[in-house]
């Protein structure tokens, strides 16, 4: 017996590896920081342990600086490794500090300690000794140069810089560039200062600092027209242990003419951002490029002028820099007439480059800036000056412009594309999320999605495009910053978004609907503020997040239940915008969009008010939540589909999907909601996408309708490869690279992979995958915690597998879907864990926790687990197809016409094409991708008006052959019109036309192919 148990004792302990040191060392969120604000910091870790189901037991952390101890937490018995917060003595300013954690494991071993991370103390307001600074003077769309040399005779150990500016600087030292700066902020508010180690770029003997600063001074709604400043200050310690500092103040040099011709700006953009960009002419013979050099002679410059800016409030920026990320070469590149046309294939946020030789002294070249091909989508221009000979010029201080295409004028003698390049420039992101999946239809639009968000982080602000707006809405800022959560490492863009808007929070409450820049108020965009506080504390666990914006969460919540109507629903002032751009739902009243916002906005202040221990204001959310859905559901739900207000009559699926989103349908009323939505077109414009999709994935079962739908961004891929802000075709309303649409960077993981956080720091999180229109996809989610992947395959009608890693100190609940299988049998990594509705227990680190009636559910801890489930196959509900004119699944032919305006409550989505009566040269074609064959009911929809056509001819292609239906489009606007019965091979083989062969205009604007069985869905079993 003895031998039995020292046999198990032995093999347990074989098993059993000791946790590894902790990596991915973190302090306020930032790997290594250069400046953080003197507040106690906060530190995090990942667990390295591959044993099964590992969780860490205790902590030990020890901060110092230079050879002394500052902290030594001792063992501490916690499982928390996100935003563990510093307890020792207080921390000087402008100060290294080096620290490093070890951990326990669950059964007490221990770790290594981790290899030494730093963090750098910036400088408290009364910690500054420099002085704001200009060059004396004021013009709107303002450029200033500053120099200051100064000598060392000692050897450095360690230099801090620490800089602003407002609006923006380029800095230099000693000829090298250190980076653009700062982040896009309100100074008077929540403005921030950047640091920079320069250790090594110091030298003994002639220093110098060199920088561009910018005022634009005349903003509208991108940024706030605080006053001119720059301000810098370099703290020095040498090897012998004294000190000095450069400061920013009057005996600096300053230019005030530099090469940047300030007179007669002119400005781009459209609607508020009118002059949000002006264009930049830069006048190359006045500029030395020696000037950012030690050894430059700036005797001939005047002194810089001391500005009293006492009112700004400056913070450590914990954004990230804004880089220079990617340089493209043309795809093509060509003349035309006197121009050059460079194409980049893609659009992109930044600025060109160009290479010019032999021009005359004082000529200048003109740039262009198209966002889809030559002369289509303008975005403004530049021009330059020139100096002669060869000279290359980037047109790169701070954020840009935005362009597929160049179109370069002023150019003697012969270019090359080599002379060309476009540098996509953006905040920097650590880009460390993926997917794919089976459609690679969808993987582009992923990729063009996560790559638009990206790009349009510009100086720390979500600033959705690059040229008519560049403004950081509030419902931008969550479309776009939920993406950048899912696949950017460590980002902490949203921590400064919500910090932006409590910064300009109005007395009673309200925020504001832009911010750095107070402007507009939209209600329901501000809803967007909790929802964003939320998801940012689920990635990053920072308690100090939600307790310091507590406050501001509880004066919005007020002003927002002041607005509280008898019926118990919300009907608040300020402008409505329930889908901008071009959606047709009513925004007015007590509308479903601004109810379900507060109802989530009710969920995460309850969320928020438990974690903090706020009991009363905890029960007073939760009981409000309570009678608010109570009131949802009496006013606006008929037990089928939502109204999209009180008193209204509109049922479309964009206000259903509200509901859904936010979990306001009631249990037993799911299927019929589910099956309703099923059959209806999206009626989405741009921004209610958001809601139309993550609405449709919290159903479930629609993934097959959601991937059938996504055929609408095909226009953005086909033109630009970048997102646009609507689905409709390029215009001046439809900004083709601004990306608020650029949502599914954040949905294809979440929903199609599964992965979704439920605990702090992703301490827990599900993954809950919805397979239906796809059979195969794999994704991974960065975490503070480590990377989580999931990846499933549909092997067989009766087989489907997911493959899982699941990090240390983290627990997931796994939701295995059973989809088109019953008599279902689950095994992990070959032992059977559920078979004939019994569960096992006998697999370590899995188990059982229940069932629906679509998914059987287990948790598992750590490690990488392969779970496989097979049964008898069965079949699923068959999918409406409906071809919009709005999606490409409708191709035009010869002279139609686009109507975005009239009848916009008989259109199908956002418009709707209409012809002259003719002899059918022009044509619409509906042709639908049918997931099976069959038989399917066609049904046609059109707007009705007295020049309409009484004998529209809608001719159906079918397995069988083709028939010719004539209808009377004066009648029966805005309704589904039975056409026929007919069979269809799956695929794209089927297809409807309809032609301008008639007697008065005709109306093309969308095809319904519906199985036979969901035909009574539509409403609509019979012609009329």
């Amino acid at each position: 017996m003895r031998v039995v148990l020292l046999i198990l004792f032995v093999t347990a302990s074989a098993r059993a590896v000791p946790p590894g040191a902790p990596t991915g060392l973190l302090t306020n969120g930032i790997v290594d920081p250069q400046a953080v604000d003197v507040a106690p910091p906060a530190f995090s870790w990942v667990m390295n342990d591959p044993d099964r189901g590992e969780v860490q037991s205790a902590w030990q952390v020890v901060v110092s600086s230079g050879s002394s101890v500052v902290w030594d937490s001792g063992k501490i018995r916690s499982s928390a490794s996100s935003s563990v917060p510093y307890a020792g003595p207080a921390l000087g300013p402008a100060t290294r500090y080096l620290w490093r954690v070890k951990l326990w494991d669950k059964d007490g071993n221990e770790s290594p300690f981790s290899s030494q991370s730093s963090f750098d103390t910036g400088l408290s307001k009364t910690d500054w000794t420099a002085s704001f600074i200009w060059d004396g003077t004021a013009n709107e769309n303002n450029f200033a140069r500053f120099r200051k040399g100064f000598m060392l005779s000692k050897r450095v150990r360690l230099a801090k810089v620490f800089a602003s500016a407002h609006n923006d600087f380029i800095l230099h030292l000693n000829g090298t560039r250190l980076g653009f700066g700062p982040a896009r902020s309100n100074p008077t508010t929540y403005g921030q200062y950047v640091g920079y180690d320069v250790t090594t770029l110091l030298a003994q003997g002639a220093n110098a600092f060199a920088a561009d600063a910018h005022w634009h001074g005349v903003w509208n709604d991108s940024g706030t027209n605080a006053s001119p400043a720059f301000l810098l200050e370099c703290r020095i310690l040498f090897d012998d242990g004294t000190t000095v500092t450069i400061s920013s103040d009057s005996t600096w040099k300053t230019l005030a003419a530099t090469p940047f011709i300030e007179s007669s700006p002119t400005y781009f953009g459209l609607y508020g951002g009118v002059r949000n960009r002006a264009a930049i002419r830069y006048d190359a013979r006045l500029d030395d490029p020696r000037w950012t050099t030690a050894g430059f002679d700036d005797s001939s410059w005047g002194n810089a002028t001391e500005v009293d800016r006492s009112n700004y409030q400056l913070f450590a920026q914990r954004v990230a820099d804004q880089v220079e990320a990617e340089e493209l070469a043309p795809v093509s590149f060509a003349q035309s007439g006197g121009n050059w046309i460079a194409d980049f294939g893609k659009c992109i946020s930044g600025w060109p480059q160009i290479t010019l030789r032999d021009q005359v002294p004082g000529s200048v070249v003109r740039i262009e800036y198209y966002q889809m091909t030559d002369g289509s989508g303008s975005a403004g221009w530049d021009e330059y000056i020139c100096k002669g000979g060869t000279e290359t010029w980037r047109a790169n201080f701070g954020r840009h412009t935005s362009f597929k295409s160049l179109r370069l004028s002023g150019i003697t003698g012969t270019p090359t594309a080599d002379d060309f390049r476009a540098i996509t420039a953006h905040t920097k992101a650590d880009v460390a999320g993926s997917f794919e999946c089976s459609s690679p239809f969808l993987n582009d639009i992923f990729e063009m999605s996560e790559r638009s968000a990206r790009q349009n982080v510009q100086q720390g602000i979500l600033s959705v495009d690059a040229n008519r707006e560049q403004s950081p809405w509030s419902a931008d800022s969550h479309n776009i910053g939920i993406g950048l959560l899912y696949n950017h490492r460590h980002t902490l863009i949203l921590d400064k978004v919500l910090r932006d808007y409590a910064g300009e929070q109005m007395p009673d409450g309200r925020f504001w609907a832009c911010s750095p820049t107070p402007i507009y108020e939209i209600p329901e965009w501000s809803m967007h503020w909790p929802l964003m506080l939320w998801k940012q504390y689920l990635f990053t666990g920072d308690t100090r997040l939600l307790s310091d914006l507590w406050p501001h969460l509880v004066k919005w919540m007020t002003w927002a239940e002041s607005n509280t109507q008898p019926d118990g629903l919300l009907d608040a002032p300020g402008w409505r915008i329930a889908d901008y751009a071009g959606g047709i739902m009513e925004n007015d009243g007590r509308n479903i969009a601004l109810n379900a916002f507060y109802f989530g906005n009710l969920r995460v202040a309850h969320e928020i008010a438990t974690l903090l221990g706020h009991a009363t204001e905890a029960g007073l959310y939760q009981n409000r939540a309570a009678s608010l859905k109570t009131a949802i559901n009496t006013h606006l739900f008929d037990g089928t589909s939502y109204l999209t207000k009180a008193g209204g009559n509109q049922h479309i699926a964009l206000g259903t999907a509200y509901a859904l989103r936010f979990g306001l349908v009631p249990a037993e009323s799911h299927a019929q909601v589910t099956s309703w939505l099923r059959k209806q077109p999206a009626h989405i414009g741009g921004y209610g996408g958001y809601t139309y999709y993550s609405g449709a994935y919290q159903a479930g079962g629609l993934g097959d309708l959601i991937v059938s739908d996504l055929i609408r961004y095909q226009y953005m891929l086909s033109g630009n490869r970048t997102i646009w802000e609507s689905f409709g075709r390029p215009s001046p309303d439809n900004e083709t690279n601004h990306a608020w649409t650029a949502y599914p960077a954040e949905m294809f993981p979440r929903y199609i992979a599964g992965i979704a956080p439920t605990g702090p720091a992703f301490s827990s999180f599900d993954i809950k995958p919805e397979t239906r229109g796809l059979t195969y996809a794999q994704a991974t989610v960065p975490t503070i915690r480590g990377d989580i992947t999931s990846q499933w395959k549909r092997v067989s009608s009766g087989e489907f597998q997911l493959n899982c890693t699941i990090p240390a100190n983290t627990t997931a609940c796994v939701h295995l879907p059973l989809d088109g299988m019953t008599d279902v049998t689950i095994k992990e990594s070959g032992a059977t864990l559920y078979s004939n509705g019994v569960s096992s227990s006998n697999r370590a680190g899995v188990t059982f926790q229940g069932a629906d009636s679509r998914h059987l559910r287990f948790t598992a801890g750590s490690g990488r687990f392969t779970f496989i489930a097979t049964g008898t196959p069965v079949g699923l509900p068959p999918l409406t197809v409906i071809c919009d004119n709005d999606k490409p699944a409708v191709t035009l032919t010869g002279n139609w016409a686009n109507n975005s305006i009239n009848e916009v409550d008989e259109r199908c989505e956002l418009s709707f094409e209409y012809a002259v009566p003719g002899d059918g040269s022009a044509t619409a074609t509906f042709r639908p991708n049918l997931p099976n064959g069959g038989r399917y009911k066609i049904f046609a929809r059109w707007t009705s008006h007295k020049n309409r056509a009484t004998n529209a001819p809608y001719v159906i292609h079918h397995r069988q052959g083709r028939e010719t239906v004539l209808v009377d489009q004066e009648q029966n606007g805005g309704r589904w019109i039975l056409l026929g019965e007919y069979e269809f091979e799956a695929g794209t083989a089927g297809h409807v036309v309809l032609s301008n062969q008639a007697n008065e205009h005709v109306v093309a604007d969308a095809v319904a192919f519906v199985p036979v069985s969901d035909s009574e869905a539509l409403g609509q079993s019979d012609a009329p």
